[in-house]
C-alpha cells in the first residue's frame, strides 16, 4: 500500500499524498505528543514538518527499509531536535512555566492515565497526579537515548526492532538503554512500589 502511495506521489497525484496523511497522522502525532513532553502545539508542528520533509524529499526514498520506518526516523529526528532546542532556549531564558517559544503551558508534560473509577475517586486522582508529575521528573532526568527508548517502547508498544530502525541505532544498543531507563525509573519512583496510600 504505502509503496504504490509513493509511486503515485512522485508522479505529483496530490490525493495519494493526502492518503499517505491519512495514514499515518494518528500514530505520528500521537508518537509526538509523547516525544514533545505533552506540548499538543508542539507535537503538532512537528507532525506537520515531518510530513513535509517526507513529501518534499520522497525522490530520496530508496526503499532500501519500508517507509514506515523512514518515515517515523524522520518524524523522531523532528522531534529530538525541537527538544533540544527547548532546553537550550529554557537553559538562557528559564521557563518560570513558559513553553518553548514563550507560551504559556496549561497541559501536564504527561497525560493523565486516570480509569474511569479514579476519576470518580478524588483520593485516587490525588495520587495519580502526583505519580504523574513524578514520572514526570523521573523520565526529564534521564539522558536523552534511554528516554526516547522508554517512551516509544512503554507508552507506545513498539518492538525493540522498530525503535532500532527509528532511531537508527542497533537493536542491542536499544535493549541497552532501555534496561538503564527502567533501571532509573524503577529507582526514582520506588517509593511508588510500596502502596503507601494512608487508610487510617
Amino acid at each position: 500500500m504505502d509503496e504504490v502511495l509513493v509511486r503515485r506521489i512522485r508522479r505529483g497525484d496530490r490525493p495519494a499524498a493526502e492518503l499517505l496523511i491519512l495514514r499515518y497522522q494518528s500514530k505520528a502525532f500521537a508518537i509526538a505528543c509523547t516525544l514533545c513532553d505533552g506540548d499538543r502545539e508542539a507535537a503538532l508542528d512537528c507532525t506537520q514538518e515531518a510530513f513535509v520533509k517526507v513529501l518534499g524529499g520522497i525522490g530520496a526514498f530508496k526503499g532500501k527499509s519500508s517507509f514506515y520506518t523512514w518515515f517515523y526516523r524522520i518524524l523522531v529526528n523532528t522531534c529530538l531536535d525541537r527538544r533540544r532546542k527547548r532546553i537550550r532556549w529554557e537553559r538562557l531564558f528559564p521557563g518560570r512555566g513558559l513553553r518553548f517559544g514563550g507560551k504559556p503551558s496549561d497541559e501536564p508534560a504527561i497525560e493523565e492515565l486516570a480509569t474511569t473509577d479514579e476519576a470518580d475517586d478524588p483520593q485516587a486522582a490525588v495520587f495519580g497526579s502526583v505519580l504523574s508529575q513524578d514520572l514526570e521528573k523521573a523520565l526529564t532526568a534521564l539522558p536523552e537515548k534511554q528516554r526516547t527508548v522508554f517512551q516509544l517502547k512503554v507508552f507506545h508498544g513498539l518492538t525493540l526492532s522498530e525503535i532500532a530502525r527509528m532511531t537508527g541505532a542497533a537493536q542491542g544498543t536499544v535493549k541497552t538503554h532501555l534496561f538503564r531507563a527502567t533501571r532509573a525509573l524503577r529507582a526514582a519512583l520506588r517509593e511508588w512500589g510500596e502502596d503507601e496510600r494512608i487508610e487510617r
